[in-house]
């Protein structure tokens, strides 16, 4: 039976422009860009947070059901966006670009981000990916890696601007 608290949403749109994107782009980690401008939706402002995630061989969706688009008026369970993920060898380079608002009020709050995917898939992943692995667990050689698939990375949501 399928966990009804689990909402999968598949993510990300195949790169086919990118023909020959070199390995080195997909680095494991999201883009994390927060814009200037500060649009008001209904009547409260928010914080455009724009989020670029490149990737191959992985099916990603969203465990928290965050949407492009998704508008926080308080921060997401453990202040988390979680994503998960699982190998899939058929799916070429693919990115999801999303855009999530933050209400002003959340401004200096830390905002984590997580991927998870199991230590199979991550050695499925690794195997037909020998130039760009995942770390696995327990795994010193890729200690300078990014840590998105193994605990959370983080950010803080600018402050309001005065």
């Amino acid at each position: 039976m399928k966990d009804p608290k689990t909402t999968k949403i598949p993510m990300g749109y195949e790169m086919e422009t990118f023909i020959g994107l070199p390995k080195d782009v997909i680095t494991h980690m999201p883009f994390i860009i927060f814009a200037p401008n500060r649009p008001v939706i209904g009547k409260e402002v928010y914080i455009p947070m724009h989020f670029l995630y490149i990737f191959k061989n992985l099916n990603v969706y969203s465990q928290g059901g965050f949407e492009n688009g998704h508008v926080f008026d308080k921060m997401p369970p453990n202040s988390t966006l979680t994503f998960k993920s699982n190998f899939k060898k058929d799916v070429g380079y693919s990115v999801i670009r999303a855009t999530y608002y933050f209400n002003v009020k959340l401004g200096s709050k830390t905002l984590k981000f997580n991927m998870k995917i199991s230590e199979s898939d991550k050695i499925e992943y690794n195997l037909a990916n020998r130039d760009n692995r995942l770390p696995l667990a327990g795994d010193s050689t890729l200690a300078f890696m990014p840590e998105f698939f193994t605990k959370e990375c983080d950010t803080t949501i600018p402050p309001p601007t005065t």
